[in-house]
């Protein structure tokens, strides 16, 4: 018990230390990506913190492997508010899907909780769900028509390739860190004021994960696909006029 509550005052005091003042623990090695700034990491206990910026915000990543946990924080470099993301398991970050799938025609998830149903007929019904946090999805049902046709098939094509994606990473890395970065993109995307993950907020997540090589690369490719699912989840539902649930 002395040992965890001593773990757990250690990683408050990092983590208030690389919000309140930016100080560089030690520097990793340069990235490529112009638009990021002092990507930083430290490891201990079983604890692995990363951080990295662009112009307007810091990301901060938690990644603890002892409790197979993993956060993400922004905070605001103008005002130094500090926004939460939501605290995710990197063993049961998969949310089951509801009883409606097993009886879809066509279904399609990811371990980053995109997923769609699809009921086909004279007029396709469609189930589009994304995450909204560690044991939850928001989600919306549409039938398939001119209202909707074209941003569907771009949502059918974004999801499709985010699962592509992260079997991909699976084959290039391992499924755990593929987990492990999912857990920590919808954290990522919970502490976005957009829901969108910025490039510095890819850095820090896949940098916790301690992933690296072309397993880096990898995983960059399933946060920028995260990125498109919300934007064509968004665009479904601004376009479709018969929208229910």
């Amino acid at each position: 018990m002395k040992n965890l509550t001593r773990k757990m005052f250690i990683i408050i005091l990092v983590l208030s230390i690389i919000i309140s003042n930016n100080t560089i623990i030690f520097a990793v090695t340069d990235i490529e990506q112009s638009d990021v700034k002092n990507l930083k990491v430290i490891e201990f206990n079983g604890v692995r913190i990363a951080t990295a910026s662009d112009e307007k915000t810091e990301y901060t990543t938690v990644y603890n492997t002892i409790n197979n946990t993993i956060q993400v924080f922004a905070k605001d470099i103008s005002t130094n508010k500090i926004s939460s993301g939501t605290l995710m398991s990197t063993d049961t970050n998969k949310i089951l899907s509801d009883l409606t799938s097993t009886r879809s025609t066509i279904h399609q998830d990811t371990f980053s909780n995109f997923e769609y149903d699809i009921w086909t007929g004279e007029e396709n019904e469609w189930n589009l769900e994304r995450p909204s946090g560690a044991f939850s999805q928001y989600y919306f049902m549409v039938n398939e028509n001119d209202s909707n046709d074209e941003e569907l098939d771009e949502w059918y094509s974004a999801v499709n390739n985010l699962n592509d994606k992260e079997w991909e990473a699976v084959a290039t890395c391992s499924l755990a860190l593929v987990k492990s970065a999912a857990a920590g993109f919808i954290s990522g995307m919970a502490a976005s004021s957009s829901g969108i993950l910025s490039v510095a907020a890819i850095k820090s997540i896949v940098e916790a994960t301690e992933a690296a090589g072309d397993g880096v690369v990898a995983l960059e490719r399933v946060g920028a696909c995260c990125n498109d699912c919300l934007l064509t989840y968004i665009d479904v539902y601004d376009s479709t006029d018969n929208m229910h649930f």
